[in-house]
Order: structure tokens, then C-alpha cells, then sequence
């Protein structure tokens, strides 16, 4: 269970608030007993409370903690003949276990992007295992076919089935209507709906649309009317992301063959971008294509889509597209590193720290709670060594993240090593 919270003061620290690029050089932030943020601000008008516990941040950036808007916590990049090794209770060790290296790693908030039961934000909410606040969308819905489909030419379907993650395979309108309702019932914050072909399918192209803008309509009303967080589109070809953009999803993901028309339904709508940089480069490591950790048909499709996905990211980022983070990661990866890719192409050091802190907070409806260091909001801090602003290349080093606290109470400090 979760130990009791004891009242901090960091002192010497550079605090950047998730607000402003100017940081404040010679910082004071201190916590209250309630594991909230008691105040922030400049050591010369700061006053330190006498009776917390003194952490030394002399030469840290203090920064709210990170905020990832599309995980996979209970998936694995792994060959076929482990997934198929995989039970229902595997997958919930595996989520549990990644919600675990996510926090260390500094992300003290998620939204699983599909294929983790309610349970395991239940899990994490409660204290019983030690893992970031989360929001689900349980099953992404797919069609036939489609993208979420794990059917396989084979004929071999690819899915491990558990009790609390209903079906997601459906067509038409009242098909689709009631495969929302289902995941409604199983505990989904979000619905994520696959509006097109996907890198990691065996059946489709990325540039193939899926699901009708009729039946993604309807998602999207079934989501308002039960009064959830939203919908999130898995987008990634042109045709399939205006039509998710003309239903009235909430925020498109991956967004790689974006055009100039969707992008103004983007400006229209005030829909963010959730561009996933992280999952392409581990979709390239030679490593684990070598290990066959990557099928050869996502390896071709992956490297079809990167350099376009820079093009049209920047054109997105240039014109004005609000962008939040999301890494699409899994067990064994960093997710912190997708503040590097956003910085590097195009999003600049500060903004990519806005997308990943109070603008990711915005979208998941908890801005008044967390995504910036401000007095009253709950302590979700990290502390990395070195100025993120100068060098963005930092969030790439899990060395450089050294002090994760969440709601006020320590979850890893390694100052020392």
C-alpha cells in the first residue's frame, strides 16, 4: 500500500511550470501534507516551511510530471510465437509492470490507447501497485478487417481474450453503436476508434480508411451521451483522418498523412495532434527487427510513412495545430523520449514540455488537478538533471531523470547515483 506523505522543499532548483518558458533560476517549491503543491515560486520570495523534508535540487530542472495521452500498457513488441505463449493473466502482470518502469520513468499520468482492462487503473488509483494516474479506453473498436482486427492470412487470430475486455470487431451503425456501449459498461474513460490501417496490421495499408464517417459519428454520440472523457481516431491516411475529423472525434493519433484540408478541420475544431514519434524509431531499431520483434510487413510500412510524417508534422506544428503527447509506447520503452522527437522536429524545447504537462492535462479534463506547478494542484513532480530548454536531447537519457515524485509522495530519488 502507499506510505504515508511527508511535506518537501526543494531547494536551488530551475523551476519550469509547464506555463512559461522562463524559468525561474534559483527556485523553492514545497509540498503539504495533503500531497499537494503548497507553493512555487522564486527562493527570494518563497518562504520555506521549517518543518518538511529538505531535498537539495541544486543544478535540477524541476518539472510537472509527464503526461502521456496514448500507451499500450499491456502490449510487447515480441515475435509471434510469444504472443501466442500470452493468457489473459500475463497481460495484467505486463500492465501492472509497465505502469511501474512508466512511473519511474517519470510519467505520472496516462491514457492507454486500447487493450488494458479497467482494473488496472482501479489497481494504480487505489495504491495497491505503484503506477500512473490512468485513463482506458479498454478495446479500440475496429472493423472487420480493419486495423484492430487480429485476424491473420493464416486464418490464425492473434488476440488474447479476456473476460473484461469486450469484443471490438464491428460494422454498421447499429453494430458499432452497441460495441461502443460495451466498452462503455467495461469502464472506458475514452473510445479509441481505428479510422484507418495501421503499420503493425498484417491485413490493410496505413492508407486505407476505415469505418464509414455515419458509423464514427456514432461512436462519438455514444461517447458524449454516457458522458466519458471523448474518442480518440487512430488516423494515419488521409481520407480515414478527415472523415474521424468530420464525425467529431476528440483527438487524432499518429495523424502521418495528414494534408492541408485536414489540418484546417484540425484549426476548425480545436483538435490536437497526438503524433506517437517514439513507437516509429522502436519500429526501426535494428535490434529488435533483427530479434523479429517487428514483422517484415511493419518494418516496409513504417519506413513508407516516416518521412512524410516529418513533412506534414511540421506543416501541422507551422500552421498552428495544437500537439499533444503521445508515444504509442509498450513495455521496454521510453516514453520520455518523445519530448526530444517533438523538440527536434519541429515543436521546439519548450512547447514539447507544454504538449506533454498542462496541454496534455487539458485534454484529459484533469488541467485542474495536474500539468503545471502551481500551488493547490497535487504534487506530480520530476526533477532532470541539466536545463531541458538548452538541451533537449536530456529526455532521450534515462540517466538525466533523477527524482519522480507522484501526489506528494517519492517514487524514485536518484540524486545520488
Amino acid at each position: 500500500m502507499l506510505p504515508p506523505i511527508r511535506p518537501a522543499v526543494f531547494l536551488g532548483a530551475r523551476l519550469l511550470d509547464g506555463r512559461s518558458p522562463d524559468a525561474i533560476l534559483d527556485g523553492v517549491l514545497a509540498t503539504d501534507e495533503r500531497g499537494r503543491i503548497a507553493t512555487a515560486g522564486p527562493a527570494s520570495s518563497v518562504t520555506a516551511p521549517r518543518d518538511a523534508d529538505r531535498i537539495d535540487a541544486t543544478g535540477l530542472t524541476i518539472l510537472p510530471g509527464i503526461i502521456d495521452c496514448h500507451v499500450h500498457l499491456s502490449l510487447r513488441l515480441e515475435p509471434v510465437a510469444d504472443q501466442v505463449q500470452r493468457s489473459a493473466t500475463d497481460l495484467v502482470v505486463r500492465a501492472l509492470e509497465t505502469g511501474r518502469e512508466f512511473l519511474e520513468a517519470g510519467v505520472t499520468t496516462i491514457r492507454d490507447a486500447g487493450y488494458t482492462p479497467a482494473g488496472i487503473k482501479r489497481a494504480f488509483a487505489t495504491g495497491a501497485f505503484p503506477g500512473p494516474r490512468t485513463q482506458v479506453s479498454c478495446t479500440p473498436l475496429s472493423q472487420t478487417g480493419g486495423h484492430g482486427d487480429a485476424w491473420t492470412p493464416s486464418g490464425v487470430v492473434l488476440q488474447t481474450d479476456a473476460s473484461d475486455l469486450p469484443p471490438g470487431v464491428c460494422d454498421g451503425v447499429e453494430e458499432v453503436r452497441k460495441a461502443t456501449r460495451l466498452q462503455i459498461r467495461a469502464g472506458a474513460d475514452w473510445i479509441k476508434v481505428m479510422a484507418t490501417g495501421g503499420v503493425l496490421s498484417a491485413a490493410d495499408s496505413p492508407d486505407a480508411s476505415q469505418f464509414s464517417v455515419d458509423e464514427i459519428r456514432v461512436i462519438v454520440e455514444e461517447a458524449r451521451a454516457a458522458g466519458i472523457h471523448g474518442t480518440l481516431a487512430h488516423a494515419e491516411g488521409t481520407s480515414g483522418i478527415k472523415n474521424a475529423l468530420r464525425a467529431g472525434i476528440t483527438s487524432i493519433e499518429h495523424g502521418d498523412l495528414i494534408d492541408d484540408e485536414g489540418i484546417d478541420l484540425m484549426l476548425q475544431r480545436n483538435v490536437p495532434l497526438v503524433p506517437t514519434f517514439n513507437i516509429n524509431f522502436a519500429l526501426m531499431d535494428e535490434g529488435r527487427v533483427a530479434r523479429g520483434d517487428v514483422p517484415p510487413w511493419a518494418i516496409e510500412k513504417m519506413r513508407y510513412l516516416f518521412d512524410q510524417q516529418q513533412v506534414n508534422f511540421r506543416r501541422a506544428v507551422d500552421r498552428g495545430v495544437r500537439v499533444i503527447m503521445g508515444t504509442d509506447s509498450f513495455s521496454g520503452m521510453f516514453p520520455p523520449a518523445e519530448l526530444a522527437y517533438l523538440a527536434h522536429f519541429g515543436l521546439g524545447p519548450f512547447r514539447a514540455i507544454q504538449a506533454a504537462t498542462n496541454h496534455a492535462a487539458e485534454l484529459l479534463g484533469l488541467a485542474e488537478e495536474v500539468g503545471t506547478l502551481e500551488a493547490g494542484k497535487v504534487a506530480d513532480i520530476i526533477a532532470v538533471s541539466g536545463d531541458p530548454l538548452a538541451e533537449p536531447e536530456l529526455w532521450r537519457d534515462p540517466s538525466r531523470i533523477v527524482f519522480v515524485m507522484q501526489g506528494g509522495r517519492v517514487v524514485v530519488d536518484r540524486r545520488g547515483a
